[in-house]
C-alpha cells in the first residue's frame, strides 16, 4: 500500500507480524518482532486482524466486554474438538457470533473494504498437538485475505 492508502482512514497497529500484503503467509503468528513492531494496517488486513483476534478471544474472558469473542478456543482447551466435522460446526458457530458483533461496531462512514461480508473454512489439519485451519475473510468490498491459523491442542 502507498501512503495514499491510508489517507483518511482510521488505522490498526498491526498484531500479525508475519503476514504480507502480497498475501504470503508463514505458519506461526507473532504479535510483533524486533524489526516490524510499530507497523499499521488498514483495508482487508485490518478486517482480517478484527476477524482472527475475536476468534482466537475466549467468550468472557476480557474484563468488562463479556460480549466479546466466541466458544471455539474454549472447545478446543476442553479438547472436544475430535472429527473435521466438530471442527467444522464449531468453527461456523463461533463465525456467527462473530459476524454479530463485527457488523454491529460498524459505522456508516467505515470503507467497504474494512467492513465484514464473509468468512470462509478453507481447510482443516489435525497436526500432533495443533490444529491449523485455513480461513479467508472477505470485506464487502469484495477483497479476501486468507490466514492460516495453527493453534495449539492439548496433546
Amino acid at each position: 500500500m502507498s501512503i495514499a492508502d491510508y489517507a483518511n482512514r482510521k488505522y490498526d497497529f498491526l498484531t500479525f507480524q508475519n503476514v504480507s500484503p502480497n498475501k504470503e503467509t508463514q505458519v506461526g503468528l507473532q504479535l510483533y518482532t524486533a524489526d516490524t513492531s510499530g507497523k499499521i494496517c488498514v483495508g482487508i488486513q485490518k478486517l482480517t486482524q478484527r476477524w482472527v483476534l475475536e476468534f482466537l478471544t475466549e467468550l468472557g474472558s476480557m474484563a468488562g466486554k463479556p460480549d466479546r469473542g466466541c466458544t471455539f478456543m474454549t472447545k478446543v482447551r476442553s479438547n472436544v474438538l475430535h472429527t473435521q466435522i466438530d471442527v467444522i460446526q464449531s468453527f461456523y458457530a463461533s463465525a456467527l457470533r462473530i459476524r454479530t458483533t463485527l457488523q454491529t461496531e460498524e459505522y456508516a462512514t467505515m470503507p467497504d473494504d474494512e467492513r465484514f461480508a464473509d468468512v470462509e473454512l478453507i481447510s482443516v489439519g489435525f497436526l500432533p498437538g495443533y490444529l491449523n485451519l485455513s480461513v479467508n475473510v472477505v470485506s464487502r468490498a469484495g477483497t479476501n485475505r486468507a490466514v492460516i491459523l495453527p493453534i495449539e491442542t492439548l496433546p
